[in-house]
């Protein structure tokens, strides 16, 4: 049984989190380092300890951890506005 979002997981070197239909969630990486894959996506991205990535394609994603352990929590995902809206004066 898969663990409830916002509960870390650990993951053993070279571990694999599945996370099937995860469009809109966020990985957040704890601890460690994590390789993210999504299904239908040519570019992975690498991520590190206090950095997070939120999946933007349906289908299967994995995060492994890389080089040693890794924790990581998944979260409904949150997406920034790098420019928000400016009230006018």
């Amino acid at each position: 049984m898969p663990a409830p979002l916002d509960t870390p997981v650990y993951l053993r070197e070279r571990e694999t989190l599945r996370l099937p239909d995860g469009a809109g969630l966020e990985v957040r990486c704890l601890l460690g380092n994590l390789w993210i894959t999504e299904e239908g996506d040519g570019e992975d991205r690498i991520i590190a300890n206090g950095e997070s990535f939120v999946l933007d394609r349906p289908g299967l994603s994995l995060a492994t951890a890389l080089t040693g352990p890794a924790l990581v929590v998944v979260q409904p995902g949150r997406v920034l506005d790098p420019h928000p809206l400016r009230h006018a004066a």
